[in-house]
């Protein structure tokens, strides 16, 4: 009795989270293809950052719906921070905590990022680039987040999960980390800066709008895998 009784709340669970899924892929996907249709200019996902649909300056009529659109996405991750503390804490306490701590502060970052307007100019609490700051900490809070659950899945023994969030956490990262490097390297060492962008100066590699944009998908797979494969785990263990 109690063990249906158990299944039939993982089961309501995991649909609320299905839900909420079809609801991120509107709020996110949906709402900011429609700003970007209307970008002055045309917008490119590859060579063109999400903050340029934010900005006041490069999107002067609609920047406010991709705001909202961004904001409403970061509302409706924050159930799936449970989820991941809910699901893992049988593997790892204090695991568990870290994986749903970053994840929920990196969500909270990204709603208020949505409120900061991109700007250089004038400082913001004392930062002169706060909403890359923000940007930025919701970035590798996230990340933080998806490495800390590749572990939980990998000692947990679930190994599709475990593979799949790895190839979306450890690729996106390993294509930033080698742009940023290659960025860093053609800054402080004059001699190799020319060949390096004569290299990569048409690659979508060394754009970061590409790099967000492909985060972005690895994100929303992350989480489609934490509801379907957890869910069924913890069903079959039942």
């Amino acid at each position: 009795m109690l063990e249906s009784y158990g299944t039939a709340i993982r089961t309501h669970r995991s649909a609320f989270l299905c839900v909420l899924l079809c609801l991120i892929l509107v709020s996110f996907f949906g709402i900011l293809t429609i700003s970007a249709s209307m970008f002055p200019h045309g917008y490119d996902w590859r060579y063109r950052v999400i903050s340029n649909l934010l900005s006041p300056r490069d999107n002067p009529q609609h920047y406010r719906i991709a705001a909202i659109g961004l904001a409403v996405t970061g509302l409706l991750m924050i159930p799936f921070a449970v989820h991941l503390n809910r699901s893992f804490r049988v593997t790892s306490i204090w695991a568990a905590r870290i994986a749903s701590g970053a994840l929920l502060l990196g969500i909270v970052a990204l709603i208020a990022d949505c409120f900061v307007v991109p700007q250089h100019v004038h400082a913001t609490l004392g930062i002169r680039r706060f909403h890359e700051f923000l940007a930025r900490s919701s970035a590798g809070l996230i990340a933080l987040s998806m490495l800390v659950s590749c572990w939980c899945a990998w000692k947990a023994r679930n190994r599709p999960l475990f593979w799949i969030w790895a190839s979306m956490t450890v690729l996106p990262l390993a294509g930033v980390i080698c742009s940023e490097a290659l960025l860093l390297l053609s800054r402080f060492v004059p001699k190799l800066s020319h060949p390096i962008r004569h290299a990569f100066r048409h690659s979508v590699f060394w754009h970061l709008g590409f790099w967000e944009w492909t985060g972005a998908v690895a994100v929303f797979v992350f989480l489609c895998a934490a509801t379907f494969l957890l869910h069924g785990a913890a069903v079959r263990n039942v």
